[in-house]
């Protein structure tokens, strides 16, 4: 992922679903195609990563520009097909989402104002 997606994402999605097994990803795979295909066409959308997590746990990181942004591919038809896939007990026992978002800090970064102490006036 280049460093620029990741500081210039005002909301990061961060989730993961505990699938049944490797027929699950194969159920899976047309949809997530489909899911992905969209969200990149979504406007703000930045980036997004996928991570493993044995034994069958697949996650994803996404970065979109603004919250707003996130909540809008979230509420795709694609997205949501795919969220009523993953609720059947059939393909998956469990996951969790996390919605990330980050506050104005007048053009310096907060990383930058922890090092340079502006952020302690």
């Amino acid at each position: 992922m280049s460093a620029g997606a990741a500081q210039h994402a005002g909301a990061v999605f961060v989730g993961a679903t505990r699938y049944t097994g490797p027929l699950a990803w194969l159920r899976l795979a047309p949809q997530w195609l489909r899911l992905v295909r969209q969200m990149k066409r979504m406007p703000g959308y930045l980036h997004h990563r996928v991570y493993y997590e044995p034994p069958f746990s697949l996650g994803t990181l996404g970065f979109f520009e603004t919250q707003d942004d996130l909540m809008r591919f979230a509420r795709t038809g694609e997205h949501r097909e795919l969220m009523g896939w993953v609720l059947s007990e059939r393909n998956a026992r469990g996951g969790y989402i996390r919605i990330y978002h980050a506050d104005p800090t007048d053009g310096v970064p907060h990383a930058e104002r922890t090092v340079t102490g502006e952020g302690h006036r």
